[in-house]
């Protein structure tokens, strides 16, 4: 087995090249899904922030420009929204997300259907 040795920098830069890699997935299907979501709710807007305010004016949420700022206001005041996002979200997964989950179905597992992913 071999050892290594590694000083504290090279540990932090490798934690946050994990975290990153994480965080830019996750960015990517959250952009992904919301823009499917708002091009069927047919909002407009120069890009995906301003029409996420939009979007969120319209049904009276707090305007942040982050989808996932909103899902419990959307969650309250429009379940059907809240279906359609949730859906588009999982549509925009990774083949490698929805891998296990299929796999899973087969034995009887059911997805939260509270869950946004």
């Amino acid at each position: 087995m071999k050892k290594y040795i590694f000083t504290e920098s090279q540990i932090k830069r490798i934690i946050d090249n994990q975290i990153n890699e994480q965080t830019t997935e996750e960015r990517i299907l959250i952009n992904n899904g919301s823009e499917e979501f708002l091009s069927m709710k047919k909002i407009q807007g120069k890009d995906l922030t301003e029409k996420i305010k939009k979007y969120q004016m319209s049904i009276g949420c707090p305007t942040t420009g982050h989808m996932l700022d909103s899902i419990d206001c959307i969650k309250q005041k429009n379940k059907k929204d809240f279906i359609l996002l949730r859906d588009s979200m999982r549509r925009n997964r990774s083949i490698f997300d929805k891998i296990p989950i299929a796999f899973a179905k087969l034995f009887g597992y059911k997805e939260d259907p509270e869950s946004i992913f």
